[in-house]
């Protein structure tokens, strides 16, 4: 146990519309826990998309180097580029830690991180940490700027981003759950669109008609499916599946493979394990990060920060 944990101060970045809406009744909750606790404290709530990249990048410029998150997947995503598009300049000193309230939480999922808050005290004091890597897409955006995203878990393109799009919708109507992913993927299908493509990782080239690009930082998207089932956040590389047209008949095959993390193993699949990552098409696609849609076009540049944050794990 580290006795100086109650000399620091945590920012505390809330989320009060992740997965079900459950967190709006429990951060109150969380918050006595925490004054319990004698943790020193600043929280601040997001109010809209992008909030929360404002809110780590005003927190960090202002001093804080640990920040705990409360939210999903995509408020991760958020925080991680307020960090990244901050002007300080030891970046990979920052520490997260996290509270897990979204739809998917696959990154939460990765490294065994619960809802159960009333372990936080514990888990701040306890200080287990990990220095772990992310991921910066480069691209071109609606006004044909150069633009970059910055991403923990994961990223995709093509049918990968038309299952995000579609999910976004579904949690309107009926909030989030991860079912809601697994739905959206049968949903997808019936847009199944593929798009001529040029693969670049390392001395690998692959130039074939592509549905779509799961790029893992970890092994978990959509909700606890492996589209890269070897990826770990860790090792400083990306593991890529990217996946060819898929006739009628070879459909249920690909899902077979889906749900039971072998992906890679399906004829139709092509895999990649790289520190850079690049993508050539003519034409618009779908793309994600850490679920979060993005409008963008092509030439896509992924490329590996190692060792970038510390992230308290239990």
């Amino acid at each position: 146990m580290n006795s100086d944990i109650r000399g620091e101060l945590w920012g505390v970045i809330v989320n009060p519309y992740s997965g079900k809406r459950q967190l709006a009744k429990d951060w109150i909750k969380i918050y006595r826990l925490l004054k319990k606790a004698d943790i020193r404290f600043d929280e601040q709530l997001t109010a809209y998309p992008g909030h929360a990249t404002e809110i780590a990048k005003n927190m960090v410029e202002h001093g804080y180097k640990h920040l705990l998150v409360v939210g999903g997947d995509g408020t991760i995503n958020e925080v991680v580029n307020g960090i990244y598009t901050s002007n300080i300049e030891h970046k990979s000193e920052v520490t997260l830690a996290l509270v897990p309230y979204g739809t998917g939480n696959d990154w939460a999922r990765y490294w065994k991180i619960t809802r159960n808050y009333r372990q936080l005290a514990r888990h701040l004091f306890e200080r287990k940490s990990v220095s772990v890597d992310i991921g910066k897409m480069t691209y071109v955006n609606a006004n044909n700027d150069e633009e970059h995203r910055f991403f923990i878990n994961g990223a995709g393109m093509g049918f990968d981003g038309m299952v995000v799009k579609i999910t976004n919708h579904i949690k309107q109507v009926l909030g989030g759950s991860a079912w809601v992913y697994s739905l959206s993927v049968f949903l997808a299908l019936f847009k199944l669109k593929n798009h001529p493509m040029r693969l670049i990782a390392d001395d690998k080239i692959v130039e074939k008609k592509i549905v779509t690009i799961a790029i893992g930082n970890t092994c978990y998207s959509g909700g606890g499916l492996k589209q890269a089932p070897q990826a770990i956040p860790t090792d400083g590389l990306f593991h890529i599946t990217a996946v060819e047209p898929l006739r009628l008949t070879e459909i249920p095959s690909a899902l077979k493979c889906l749900f039971q993390d072998r992906l890679t193993d399906h004829k139709r699949a092509h895999s990649f394990v790289t520190k850079r990552f690049v993508v050539e098409t003519p034409k618009k696609i779908y793309a994600e990060t850490d679920g979060v849609l993005i409008d963008a076009q092509a030439p896509y540049v992924i490329e590996m920060i190692p060792q970038a944050l510390n992230m308290l794990i239990p």
